[in-house]
């Protein structure tokens, strides 16, 4: 081999290991001169708008729609029950009569003094037109029978009360008296429930007072039970509690089948409101600030620090009410090391979970 030919492959050798060396030299530099040894790489979300519901879980209990502890308003002897435990019964139903014979005789007696107080009225009267008597003896006389008709009112009202009637349509429970057995004014006789539709109370925290609203709808389970009932809130208490900081509310429940049972447990679920299009993110991805909230975005390959306001906490995700736009996208892993302005590169997509409205 000619010297002239080993030079020039020597040169060519020689000019094809300073190409190398100047790519080596261009591969260990990114973006603004910055080696991939320092850019960091981070998980990252992209923000999604999708439909979700504010719900809250609270313990409430069911109570009967109307219920009363039937007793005697007036004392005596037990002389006939009219009902059998456990059956339903009607509005304005006989239940208990007392013995009111004693009641039933003064009756009559002032019924009797009545009649002869009313003739001898009218004949005073006639008296008095042709001056054969004075008008204070016919005052005298109505005065009688007023007084008359006012004791025997008082005896309708005193036989009214020796009978206990139905004050609503419901179910009567365990009485607690027999025939022959002497009640007293104000003694227990048996519980009157109305069961065709009941009452669910609970209580929510003062934060949510005021998105419970007249006719929403809730939704409860009862121990034991793997369905789920609705009820419709109906009323509210007009001030929040002092002692609890809650507010109190009643749901009118049906229960026409007699499924559901007063006093039972429910677990409540309450949608306050329907959100259409909630900008989610992991709970993770919101670094709290001394008086803020923010968020770290990748944007033109460096970080930017987004101060956010939250609505919704889930457990696992939060709603981002201000701050951000469909389509950013935002840092999920890395946050201790993130800082303004940083270089970045996005590593693995993550993806938020949807919510089950």
């Amino acid at each position: 081999m000619s010297k002239v030919k080993i030079t020039t492959n020597l040169l060519l050798l020689a000019a094809l290991g300073f190409a190398l060396l100047g790519c080596s030299k261009k591969a260990e530099s990114i973006g603004n001169g910055v080696a991939p040894s320092q850019v960091m790489q981070a998980d990252y979300v992209v923000v999604s708008p999708q439909a979700v519901a504010n719900k809250i879980s609270v313990t409430g209990t069911l109570m009967p729609a109307e219920s009363a502890m039937l007793s005697a308003q007036t004392s005596g002897l037990v002389k006939t029950i009219s009902f059998k435990e456990g059956e339903r019964v009607a509005k304005g139903q006989l239940l208990v009569r007392l013995d009111d014979r004693q009641w039933l005789a003064q009756q009559q007696k002032l019924a009797a003094q009545l009649q002869t107080a009313q003739r001898d009225l009218e004949r005073k009267k006639q008296l008095a037109e042709i001056k054969g008597i004075s008008q204070a003896e016919v005052d005298d006389a109505a005065l009688l029978v007023a007084s008359i008709e006012a004791d025997k009112q008082e005896l309708d009202v005193m036989i009214e009360y020796s009978v206990i009637r139905a004050p609503f349509n419901g179910q009567i429970g365990l009485r607690s008296v027999s025939p022959g057995a002497y009640l007293s004014a104000g003694d227990p006789v048996a519980r009157l429930v109305q069961m065709d539709q009941l009452k669910l109370e609970f209580n929510v925290p003062e934060r949510y007072a005021t998105q419970v609203r007249k006719g929403q709808a809730v939704v409860f389970a009862i121990s034991g039970d793997d369905a789920t009932y609705q009820g419709t809130v109906y009323a509210t208490e007009p001030a929040i509690s002092e002692t609890t900081r809650a507010l109190r509310i009643r749901a009118l429940v049906p229960n026409r089948n007699g499924q559901l049972i007063a006093g039972a447990f429910a677990e409540v679920n309450l949608t306050l409101d329907n959100i259409p299009a909630a900008l989610l993110l992991p709970a993770e991805a919101v670094v709290p600030q001394l008086n803020d909230q923010v968020v770290y975005q990748i944007k033109g390959g460096v970080i930017k620090q987004v101060p956010v306001k939250l609505g919704i906490q889930f457990p696992r995700l939060v709603e981002v009410v201000h701050g951000l736009s469909a389509g950013d996208t935002i840092m999920v892993a890395g946050l201790l090391q993130a800082k303004d302005g940083l270089p970045v590169q996005a590593g693995q997509e993550m993806f938020v979970e949807k919510m089950e409205n």
